[in-house]
């Protein structure tokens, strides 16, 4: 028959999401007043929108996953993103479209950093990993040897670090396809707090990593590669992991597998 399915208040889903819809508006228009605007504004013919007013649009866009047209609708009748603003209109969808075209991504970068500078806190578990995102384009080639073509799917490498405790995402970068893990680790980590564990699988395993991750504070639980040894032209922070590990397999692999969070937060993102 089935295991019985709990339902949820509707009503009760409906005022913790506006809660948090409230919330994610005023630290949004906070940190976007914060930061210089994303372009210059013209200084003849009609005055346009702010450009930090178009760009809290664009982004909410985005948060809230609406079109063009029904964020245009949505903003009409949002009273209180008006009064966050202090403005009695909002920008229309095709001034919304135009600003997404004109936002730079580093303005979009400094934004998320801001927005979660404040969720940050030392000897944070933070768990990496990596994921590809396929595009719509594909490269094609002409075998010579079996004559024949040959396609590709294009795509990119998203790599993030997420706060085990929270799933929240402190920092990510974006590479091509064919770019290695763990070049990729010293940049995630380089603005987080003292950190706490940190969980990572074998593409991260290098020397360097674990000394940073030691550096700042935390314990690294990097898996390492079957062939890993601790010899004596080892480093120390290497040597010191591994002993950890071989010390208490069960216990060390305890704490790593914590870091199956970032799948959860990689299949959140492919659905939305």
């Amino acid at each position: 028959m089935g295991c019985e399915q709990r339902r949820v208040n509707s009503k009760l889903t409906a005022f913790v999401n506006r809660d948090l819809e409230s919330l994610m508006k005023r630290t949004l228009v906070s940190v976007v007043k914060e930061l210089p605007p994303p372009w210059e504004t013209k200084t003849r013919g009609r005055r346009p929108y702010d450009p930090r007013t178009v760009a809290v649009c664009c982004i909410l866009r985005v948060a809230l996953k609406h079109t063009y047209d029904s964020i245009e609708a949505y903003l009409r009748r949002d009273q209180h993103l008006k009064r966050l603003m202090r403005m009695e209109r909002l920008p229309g969808h095709s001034v919304i479209h135009r600003g997404m075209d004109r936002l730079p991504v580093p303005y979009i970068r400094m934004v998320i950093r801001r927005l979660v500078w404040r969720l940050r806190r030392a000897g944070m578990n933070v768990a990496m990993d990596a994921t590809g995102f396929s595009l719509t384009n594909r490269s094609m080639w002409f075998n010579i040897q079996v004559r024949r073509y040959g396609y590709k799917r294009e795509c990119i490498k998203l790599h993030i670090a997420v706060d085990v405790d929270t799933g929240v995402i402190h920092s990510f970068t974006v590479t091509g396809p064919a770019a290695n893990d763990s070049p990729q680790f010293p940049r995630l980590i380089r603005e987080l707090p003292s950190l706490g564990n940190v969980m990572a699988d074998a593409a991260y395993s290098s020397h360097e990593n674990l000394r940073l991750v030691m550096e700042k504070g935390g314990v690294p639980y990097i898996r390492f590669s079957k062939n890993a040894t601790s010899n004596r032209k080892k480093p120390k922070p290497w040597k010191i992991s591994l002993r950890k590990y071989a010390a208490d397999p069960d216990a060390w692999m305890a704490i790593y597998h914590r870091r199956s969070i970032v799948e959860a937060v990689f299949s959140s993102i492919k659905r939305t």
